[in-house]
């Protein structure tokens, strides 16, 4: 444990210390505060445009600093040449690697309410409505962000900041589109076998993290249908179960790395 939160701790620093990170969520709050001043929202509909448009903006922010966080923190004690020498003292692989993510994870955290905290407080000023509810959002992003660094920092591992930040970032948009577009591939007689397997083999492996999304229902009240506390516990569930794998995967190849 003293391993692991020395760990953590030390990626809390490295990240409040960038100034990627502070641009990202300057951008993100001032972007939310801007939300008003959309052309066209009529006044019946202007609750749900802003919640929308408010919860999209922090999906962005916070999928974008797992992304990077999780992308540069490897390669960068790489190039300084400090993990080897945090290696050559007794500690475990999986003890560098899973306390670099539980930091990522805590760094997340503290954006996450804070962001959410500003969201509720400007909902509240603007509208007169204090939306707790929003919560429920906040979390199905923190859960996909946690994926989305796992998946990053097992990338990091043999590669390039860069290299790993375009795989993540197709990554993500190959586990939103899977439910339609692979189901597609997958099915189509037109197809020839090694795309239908392929894509057979990403559909049924490959998370959907659109059942993450629900942005949408939350922004609109959950009118279509509700989001209960079931739900994110099975949501939460396989979210843990994703980042689980990812982190193993991490952990098999750091192990495997000559360093």
């Amino acid at each position: 444990m003293k391993a692991l939160s020395s760990f953590s701790w030390s990626v809390v620093q490295d990240a409040f210390h960038r100034k990627v990170f502070y641009v990202i969520l300057a951008i993100t709050i001032i972007l939310i505060m801007l939300i008003p001043l959309l052309p066209s929202a009529e006044v019946g509909i202007q609750i749900d445009l802003m919640r929308e448009a408010g919860l999209g903006m922090a999906s962005i922010m916070v999928f974008l600093l797992a992304v990077v966080l999780g992308s540069t923190i490897i390669p960068g004690e790489i190039n300084k040449r400090t993990i080897y020498n945090t290696l050559s003292r007794p500690v475990r692989r999986w003890e560098y690697f899973i306390g670099k993510l539980l930091g990522i994870m805590l760094v997340l955290a503290v954006v996450m309410i804070f962001t959410f905290m500003i969201f509720l407080l400007f909902i509240l000023a603007k509208f007169g409505l204090f939306n707790p509810g929003l919560a429920k959002a906040f979390l199905t992003m923190y859960l996909e962000a946690g994926i989305l660094a796992a998946v990053a920092m097992a990338f990091s591992v043999n590669l390039g900041p860069v290299v790993c930040i375009f795989l993540t970032g197709l990554f993500y948009v190959i586990c939103h589109v899977k439910g339609d577009f692979l189901y597609k591939a997958m099915t189509e007689a037109g197809n020839n076998l090694f795309v239908r397997g392929l894509a057979g083999i990403g559909y049924y492996v490959l998370p959907n993290l659109e059942r993450l999304n629900v942005n949408e229902a939350i922004a609109h009240g959950e009118r279509v249908y509700g989001v209960g506390a079931r739900e994110l516990m099975l949501l939460a569930g396989v979210a843990v179960i994703f980042t689980a794998v990812f982190t193993c995967a991490g952990v098999f190849m750091l192990k495997r790395r000559d360093l």
